[in-house]
């Protein structure tokens, strides 16, 4: 009776429009209120718990350190190294965003970072090369998608709270597990494009009349690469020292959090100088901001974890997906197929915080690694940031490009394939995942 009034109340509430945090923490209260003799206060404490924790601190140092990148000019120099790699294919630009995700999401470890920070820059120049902005911000929004599973991935350090898994090793299961998302959605770009003949190749070539030959071709192309790279150099060295040092056991990933925002603060006001004083407190601004509604959402995502457990939800969940089947990768399919439906209605931190405990029981029971199953619950709720209706990618992306949200629907379903695709080549293939653990 208690479960079923508490997500009675809670889709009431988002269908109301009433913000996720406090629809989870209201759901939550009016459930124990009614059904259930636990006293109130655990509200507050669990609320509370949830969020002094020394490895949840990593969360906004890395929102922290994501800005600093996005407005500092290592962002940009990104750009410019993505570009020199790839600006021969079709499509070039919308596929150097890709990259450039790819890139910034080894710096941020957020999805909605990425996505603002490249489709800042790269939005209106695919605009003003004549993409479809609809196509131009849907493109970014999926590339945003690989930023929580590229190591470090905020995603990863939730479920690692929550599970007790290590972080470090998470970290390690993500690399090939967003390198391939990351390249699936380049193929796609470029197929599109080259079908739709948008950006192609030959209009970007300068001489049209002169014959080059491919070893001038080449050796230009290495000139870039290598031109871009030395300043660029900085800013790729950024994820180089954070993952280096969690790895090699100098710092633990909360710490490494904190080197992240200290070296891109230096990076930005000292070594590049495309940063201001005033533009850091603004950014330190905006992180408070940001940081206080992921913590309230944390913290009562905590408490509604607690009264699921407390309601026994973890062993009903078990009972009934290994009633289904005892082989796990039959279970796989159902776990996937709710995780993509919770990703349409919830973000990625309430979502993390309520299903990786109930989910772990059965993770278990069944033999499944919980460090592989932390990358596949990471993918499955990435892949939510693009589904509408709650698909805060795409809030973002249409924001920068300044359009309407409904003006992307038609551009989603190639690529949402494409990432079932992947999804599905992760969840059957633990070795991308567990490669470097072994």
């Amino acid at each position: 009776m208690a479960v079923g009034a508490l997500f009675i109340a809670l889709f009431v509430f988002l269908l109301m429009g009433i913000p996720v945090g406090f629809a989870i923490g209201g759901a939550t209260m009016l459930s124990m209120f009614l059904f259930s003799d636990l006293n109130m206060a655990i509200s507050a404490q669990y609320s509370y718990s949830g969020i002094f924790s020394f490895t949840v601190m990593a969360i906004p140092f890395f929102m922290l350190a994501g800005l600093i990148m996005s407005t500092g000019g290592i962002a940009r120099r990104i750009v410019n190294f993505a570009s020199a790699l790839v600006s021969f294919a079709n499509g070039a630009i919308a596929s150097v965003s890709i990259i450039a995700c790819m890139f910034f999401g080894a710096l941020s470890g957020s999805g909605m970072a990425t996505t603002s920070a490249i489709g800042g820059m790269m939005i209106p120049e695919m605009k003003k090369k004549g993409y479809d902005p609809a196509y131009a911000a849907t493109v970014v929004c999926f590339g945003g998608i690989v930023g929580p599973i590229i190591p470090p991935s905020l995603s990863f350090v939730l479920y690692g709270a929550t599970t007790g898994v290590s972080i470090s090793e998470l970290f390690l299961a993500g690399i090939l597990p967003g390198i391939l998302l990351g390249l699936l959605f380049l193929t796609a770009n470029i197929i599109i494009c080259t079908v739709k003949d948008i950006d192609p190749r030959q209009q970007r070539e300068v001489h049209q009349d002169e014959m080059v030959t491919i070893g001038t071709a080449l050796k230009y192309r290495l000139s870039e690469i290598w031109r871009t790279f030395k300043e660029g150099f900085w800013a790729l060295l950024s994820p180089v020292i954070i993952l280096g040092g969690i790895y090699s056991g100098i710092f633990t990933p909360t710490e490494a959090a904190c080197v992240s925002v200290v070296y891109s603060i230096v990076v930005s006001l000292f070594v590049y100088r495309d940063m201001k004083i005033k533009e850091l407190l603004d950014v330190f601004l905006d992180t408070a901001v940001l940081n206080g509604i992921t913590s309230f959402l944390l913290g009562y995502s905590t408490v509604f974890s607690t009264f699921m457990t407390y309601e026994k939800v973890p062993q009903m969940i078990t009972e009934f997906l290994t009633n289904v089947s005892t082989n796990p990768y039959i279970v796989l399919i159902f776990v996937n197929l709710m995780l993509l439906l919770i990703g349409l209605f919830l973000d990625t931190v309430p979502a993390i915080i309520v299903m990786a405990p109930m989910l772990m029981p059965t993770v278990k029971a069944l033999g499944i690694d919980p460090i592989h199953f932390g990358v596949i619950m990471a993918v499955n709720l990435a892949i939510g940031l693009c589904t509408p209706p709650y698909g805060c990618n795409l809030f973002v992306g249409a924001a920068v490009a300044k359009i309407k949200l409904e003006s992307m629907f038609k551009h989603l379903a190639p690529f949402f394939i494409v990432a079932l695709i992947g999804l599905t080549i992760i969840t059957y293939v633990p070795w991308l995942s567990l490669v470097f653990l072994k």
